[in-house]
């Protein structure tokens, strides 16, 4: 039992329990204002709350619930009626943690049969899907760390837009494989067809995601999938879109993309090196890349060129 604010913190980030019962009245710090600061916190945001307090007044215990509280109890309070709610909530608890590992079977199933899908398709993508992905959480929380674009990018969206990542070229399955396999350069008609799969991959995913609404890494996987050749200059595709009106996640994959593009050989042409492949990026900022993730790149460049170097990324080609 914590005797204060402080030490409440402290307990519940180290401890983790299933449950946390708060008194509203405290001396240096009241139970609102603790209870925000449990969940700005995102490995404890999702243990239930019980509010107890002395006060019967409706408003407060609107308050409370509206704040996201999973009950209210007045004091003083029957001990036998108390322990009877503590076990309702943690059985509601125990059961919503199943219900969420089901669920997150679910979807690593669903990102692993697309990314082998595509990858049994096009051998050239060789975990293409997982090295972006990853490049794409380093890039991520370098912002986090700089508070860059902090409006549209916190751990949990971060979470999202990685797993969302994996999905990103999965339109190409709906490629021709004259065109996606061609081992030599596309004819200008034959890049109008491969341009085709940013679009319907987009299409795969939204449809999916009206199916599946609270699986919210889908909607990051739609903006990625349509708009992660897009320039920040408007001269990119399917939409021209430019600056600020590209989604933040396809901005990042843009960069993560075009590195592991520039960097793993193709039939058509050998690998550039790292240095080289980071110089390219660097010349293309501001035309093809967000100039301020392209500041942030130059911070994390060298973690890039540890995955592209490791083969065992390589082997485990998906999530």
């Amino acid at each position: 039992m914590a005797t204060g604010p402080v030490q409440a913190i402290d307990i519940v980030t180290r401890n983790k329990p299933d449950l946390v019962l708060l008194d509203i009245e405290m001396p240096t710090m009241n139970g609102f204002e603790l209870f925000e600061k449990l969940k700005e916190q995102t490995t404890i945001a999702k243990i239930p709350v019980i509010f107890l307090t002395s006060s019967d007044d409706k408003r407060t215990e609107a308050r409370a619930l509206e704040m996201g509280a999973v009950d209210y109890i007045t004091k003083p309070f029957d001990k036998t009626v108390l322990l009877h709610r503590i076990n309702t909530h943690l059985n509601i608890a125990f059961h919503n943690s199943n219900l969420e590992r089901s669920m997150q079977t679910i979807e690593n199933g669903l990102v692993n049969t697309f990314c082998a899908l595509l990858e049994s398709k096009d051998k050239n993508t060789n975990g293409h899907a997982m090295r972006t992905s990853l490049y794409l959480e380093i890039l991520g929380k370098e912002l986090i760390a700089d508070n860059v674009y902090s409006y549209d990018l916190n751990e949990t969206l971060l979470k999202r837009m990685v797993r969302a990542a994996l999905l990103h070229d999965i339109g190409k399955i709906g490629v021709p494989d004259s065109v996606l396999l061609k081992p030599e350069s596309l004819t200008e008609m034959e890049f109008e067809i491969m341009k085709t799969h940013t679009s319907k991959g987009a299409s795969v995913l939204g449809e999916l995601y009206k199916k599946m609404p609270t699986q919210y890494y889908l909607l990051f996987a739609e903006q990625i999938a349509l708009s992660h050749h897009e320039h920040f200059d408007g001269s990119g595709y399917p939409n021209n879109l430019a600056g600020e009106s590209i989604p933040l996640a396809a901005r990042i994959m843009a960069i993560a993309d075009v590195y592991d593009a520039l960097t793993k050989a193709r039939v058509y042409r050998e690998a550039m090196t790292h240095e080289q492949a980071c110089k390219t990026i660097l010349m293309e900022k501001g035309s093809h890349f967000d100039p301020l993730l392209v500041d942030e790149f130059e911070k994390v460049a060298d973690k890039f060129k540890v995955i592209s170097e490791n083969s065992d990324f390589e082997d485990n080609k998906c999530a």
